[in-house]
């Protein structure tokens, strides 16, 4: 059956690309070229599709429908202790998508920050603020269908494997638990899944996140969305406060995180700069070289207390700026057009697409408008990086 699917989703986008097949040098004009599409075929990325469908879905109220899945004695959609994975989605505008993935911390030997719920993360969400703001109108995605996945797979949506870590269960106070389920993967493929099957006409989509849910929305979840949707239709990244860009001095905690995880393992081979030992920003740029008609964007405060924590940062905010400043400025720098920031200087706080902050101003651009303008586009979609002040 994978090996199948694998075919189908092959044979899809190179039909997508269309024309590219015949233009000079083979360079596909439109989305994901088709020798790239194979690499991530190869590499396994596609492994989970269709593997997966709901075992319920039920209303949930305000719209929102929940999707809970099996955990299927461990080899289905799981959180990382061991409880069941749900995804929530509301019908609105079926041409509009917005599939978009919570955030929650990271878990790895040793260190425990993530979590470990779906249930804590439920929708509705509880404010209609930000993007989930349906009552100022100034919310440009409003009326817009959505996916909504909570996160609890302490991975970052990207891993696909099991640790035995009795340690972990004692920190959470609960013995029995002896495995950590990092699932990330797997979890983020069933929820694709049922965007595609439940929004199936959607023209234009935003995979978008939150903390370690922008570090996937920015990691594989567009190759899926794309691999999904194929590429005659606008694709759209999101990126709010996932760094992506990390400490490399920070060399016991990378070298764990890819060991736990195993997120390396799906970098395709032509990406010569994809390192689990490395920059994670490298999957990006190989992104916007392959795909021609893919826009993201990147959300930051360059104080951001949270992601100096888990970057082994906390109190080095001048190293964090330039550690910013200059991964993602290398990915703007190389596309320009396609790639922009938004980071705002002097302040502590972290991500905005959730919270008050997405009315907040960088440059005099509210975050709010940026985000209309990204999506239009209109020509006056803007690079903001304001200049450092030191966070207080």
């Amino acid at each position: 059956m994978k090996k199948i699917t694998s075919v189908l989703v092959c044979v899809c986008l190179s039909v997508a690309s269309g024309a590219a097949l015949s233009k000079p040098g083979g360079v596909s004009p439109h989305g994901l070229n088709p020798q790239a599409a194979t690499e991530l075929v190869d590499a396994g990325v596609n492994k989970y599709v269709g593997e997966f469908t709901p075992a319920a879905s039920m209303p949930v109220g305000d719209g929102w429908f929940k999707h809970t899945f099996d955990p299927d004695g461990g080899d289905g959609p799981i959180c990382i202790a061991g409880t069941p994975f749900s995804v929530f989605t509301k019908a609105q505008n079926p041409a509009k998508l917005l599939i978009m993935l919570q955030g929650g911390g990271a878990c790895w030997q040793d260190f425990y920050n993530c979590n470990v719920l779906a249930e804590d993360q439920e929708a509705p969400p509880p404010f209609p603020v930000g993007i989930w703001d349906d009552v100022s109108g100034l919310n440009p995605i409003d009326d817009w269908s959505v996916v909504y996945m909570p996160y609890c797979d302490g991975s970052v949506f990207t891993g696909d494997n099991d640790v035995f870590d009795p340690a972990f269960g004692a920190d959470l106070g609960v013995p029995e638990i002896v495995v950590r389920f990092h699932r990330g993967l797997r979890n983020l493929t069933a929820g694709i899944d049922v965007a595609k099957s439940m929004f199936p006409h959607a023209g234009r989509i935003m995979v978008a996140g939150s903390s370690a849910g922008g570090v996937g929305a920015a990691g594989f979840a567009p190759f899926l969305a794309r691999m999904a949707y194929g590429n005659n239709k606008k694709l759209t990244v999101f990126n709010d406060a996932g760094p992506v860009a990390i400490n490399l001095d920070d060399a016991a905690a990378i070298a764990a995180r890819a060991g736990d995880w195993q997120f390396g393992q799906f970098y395709p081979a032509s990406c010569t700069d994809c390192d689990d030992m490395g920059q994670s920003t490298a999957i990006i740029k190989w992104r916007l070289d392959n795909d021609s008609t893919i826009r993201e964007a990147f959300y930051s405060t360059d104080g951001d207390l949270t992601n100096r924590f888990f970057l082994n940062m906390l109190f080095d905010p001048i190293g964090y700026r330039m550690l910013l400043e200059m991964e993602h400025g290398l990915l703007h720098a190389a596309h320009p057009d396609r790639y922009k920031r938004f980071i705002r200087s002097g302040n502590t706080s972290h991500t905005a697409l959730q919270l008050p902050e997405f009315y907040e101003s960088a440059n005099g651009v509210p975050l709010f408008e940026w985000l209309d303008d990204f999506l239009v586009p209109r020509p006056f979609w803007v690079d903001i990086v304001e200049d450092f002040v030191f966070p207080e």
